[in-house]
């Protein structure tokens, strides 16, 4: 683990170099829209990223204003101010933004510093008072205090962030579609380095552990429900004062679930003083996690224990007896720009859900995986994520780490169903010229539901754009034109939106978007 994080580290300072260089990797023949840098910047897709197609191509599905009217809030958002008192006060303004009005109902500030807040100190932000909730902690709770303030909340969900962390206001409204129809209790947000970490902080044990490890606070949308349940599960464990103010390390784990993880799209803040520094910080971290799994091992234990009835499973309702093992196989992100998310099944690790003999074998499964794991497959996993195909920026992109097979897919969930009967919808990929072949041997499908899929019968149809891939990424792309290549999907109503691979290719995926857009007829 420690390798990955000197790895990341050198990742996060080259990127935010090659950030500023974008542009010059994806050269254009003339301007054109989408080499613009506003475009880049708002992570907007524009309907076409080829030049003088036919003028029919109207504009690119806005999603956002097709999901249902209007509806009654039920989230509550927490943020716990510590000592990035300028980022809370930013963070609320963007929670109060009129976007969220359908989503989010109260903003709760929970307050750990002794220097007291006022709602003098919000009063810029645009947030109402009846919509501001106001809490100035006698004592430093950490981050057992979000925990907390969601069993406090009048909604049935919580939304959590850190001060030093950014997450915009459709991606919240994704959270929150997300949660609703998930089988998990929580959906966390990870950067692409702490997504990898938690995929391989993941174990099945023959006792009944089958449980993994993530954070909170890049974004998580939790039920209170699940909150109160932990915040009851930790008192009756007596823990120490030290575990239960670092309750960001046990939640996941006790949960005895895999949890369902999201790459982001987040912006960090930074400032402050920060909570978890060097190496100290990653050993405090660690053995919280390894105490995490003592006491799961322990609750299972005694769950299983049949000499003693009055210790059933009902008695820990947080400690789920069941789980769902394919959670770690699929892998989504949601859209930026736009209200829907992208999922797929494409292999990024191995086949096997990691398995050992007790809980704690998950960090030991983490060293051996990182040390056995090619150093380019983790340069790749942590920035060519799932994210980077939904972010309207053609520079990043997403790429798989093995060769394309049989059985997988991309799909976009636009949360209902979208399409009208006066306009046709395409699927388009803007994709590497040899990516082509891909596509070429997918079925596309759509589904209102879910359950029943019709497939396309009509051609996929693809056309040059005047941008190339660079050589400037080692290995990850060969110096090839990009292309845009789409296909009508239907004709009416859809929700999910699939490409289906029908045979193995003998290349990677690499999309650097994926969007629908409608065709007037």
């Amino acid at each position: 683990m420690q390798w990955l994080c000197r790895v990341v580290a050198v990742l996060v300072a080259a990127f935010a170099i090659l950030s500023t260089q974008f542009a010059d990797f994806f050269p254009c023949d003339r301007p054109v829209k989408p080499c613009s840098q506003s475009t880049r910047r708002l992570g907007l897709f524009p309907p076409t990223f080829v030049d003088g197609v036919d003028a029919n191509i109207s504009r690119v599905l806005s999603i956002k204003n097709a999901v249902t009217p209007q509806r009654r809030p039920d989230v509550t958002a927490i943020v716990l101010n510590w000592s990035r008192l300028d980022n809370v006060v930013r963070i609320v303004s963007l929670l109060c933004e009129e976007s969220l009005v359908d989503t989010v109902a109260q903003v709760f500030i929970w307050n750990n510093s002794p220097e007291e807040l006022t709602y003098e100190t919000f009063a810029g932000t645009g947030c109402p008072k009846a919509k501001l909730r106001l809490h100035n902690s006698p004592r430093n709770l950490y981050f057992y205090a979000r925990f907390l303030a969601c069993v406090q909340a009048k909604t049935p969900f919580c939304f959590f962030q850190d001060d030093d962390y950014l997450v915009q206001p459709q991606i919240i409204q994704t959270l929150r579609r997300g949660i609703a129809e998930s089988p998990q209790t929580a959906i966390h947000l990870l950067p692409a380095h702490e997504h990898l970490s938690s995929r391989l902080r993941t174990i099945l044990t023959p006792s009944g552990v089958h449980t993994g490890f993530a954070w909170l606070g890049h974004g998580a949308m939790i039920s209170r429900k699940r909150s109160s349940d932990f915040v009851s599960l930790v008192r009756h464990l007596n823990m120490p004062l030290e575990e239960v103010n670092l309750a960001d390390n046990y939640f996941t784990i006790l949960s005895n679930q895999i949890p369902e993880i999201w790459f982001d799209h987040g912006i960090e803040l930074g400032g402050g003083q920060p909570f978890t520094v060097g190496q100290e910080g990653n050993e405090r971290n660690l053995r919280h996690i390894r105490n995490a799994c003592a006491y799961l091992d322990r609750l299972v234990f005694v769950t299983h224990d049949t000499s003693h009835p009055d210790t059933a499973v009902e008695t820990f309702p947080f400690v789920k007896a069941t789980t769902d093992i394919g959670q770690w196989f699929v892998n989504k992100t949601p859209c930026l720009g736009s209200l829907c998310l992208l999922e797929t099944n494409i292999h990024l690790l191995g086949n096997d859900v990691p398995r050992g003999r007790v809980a704690a074998d998950l960090i030991v499964h983490e060293g051996q995986y990182i040390r056995a794991m090619d150093k380019e497959g983790v340069l790749n996993y942590t920035s060519r994520a799932l994210s980077g195909a939904v972010d309207g920026i053609p520079a990043s992109a997403f790429r798989s780490t093995s060769l394309a097979r049989r059985g997988e897919y991309v799909m976009l969930d636009s949360f209902s169903p979208v399409g009208s009967p006066d306009v046709v919808l395409e699927l388009v990929f803007l994709v590497p010229r040899n990516n082509e072949e891909i596509l070429q041997k997918c079925v596309f499908q759509t589904s209102v539901d879910g359950d029943d899929w019709l497939s396309s019968p009509h051609r996929l149809m693809c056309r040059y754009t005047s941008m190339t891939t660079s050589t400037l990424l080692r290995n990850w792309f060969s110096a090839d034109a990009l292309v845009e290549c789409s296909i009508q999907v239907t004709d009416g109503k859809a929700r999910y939106f699939k490409a289906l691979l029908t045979s193995d290719v003998s290349i990677a995926w690499t999309i650097s978007e994926i969007w629908l857009r409608e065709i007037s007829q």
